[in-house]
């Protein structure tokens, strides 16, 4: 499971810094489209999206250790 929480620790940098990247808000960007150059990265996060990630990845850990479980 290490493996696990690292490749989503990696996903989740992958998502900031394609995040930032981009100039014009996309939908799949986890900031916020109304970024300005004076608000601080952690207020720009769109929470709603983190937190979707979040409930999806970890129905994915679920169904991996109910899969490991019954093999």
């Amino acid at each position: 499971m290490k493996l696990y929480w690292f490749a989503i620790f990696f996903l989740f940098l992958l998502w900031i810094t394609a995040s930032n990247i981009y100039l014009e808000p996309v939908w799949w960007s986890i900031l916020s489209p109304d970024r300005s150059t004076h608000t601080s990265l952690f207020e720009q996060i769109s929470f709603v999206k983190v937190i979707l990630f979040w409930i999806v990845f970890l129905t994915l850990k679920y169904a991996l250790q109910k899969m490991n479980k019954s093999v």
